[in-house]
């Protein structure tokens, strides 16, 4: 299994367990998973934006990204 289908099995599990949150009741995991799953989803836009680099500088963008390179390959 590549690490591509692994990281849609975890989104699909991610969902679905924020959702039975929601509609069981359990609002502060609820809360705490959709807090995960969207910040999740939008790091890696916004790494790649120009505000990051506003906001962060060039030289840290920088480490960031080679740490994500550094990190997929161990």
């Amino acid at each position: 299994m590549n690490k591509n289908v692994i990281s849609h099995i975890n989104w699909a599990v991610l969902a679905y367990l924020a959702a039975w949150c929601w509609a069981d009741g359990f609002t502060t995991t609820a809360f705490g998973l959709t807090v995960l799953a969207l910040t999740e989803a939008l790091w890696k836009p916004f790494v790649n934006s120009s505000l990051a680099v506003k906001l962060f500088g060039t030289e840290t963008m920088a480490m960031l990204q080679q740490k994500n390179v550094t990190g997929r390959h161990q």
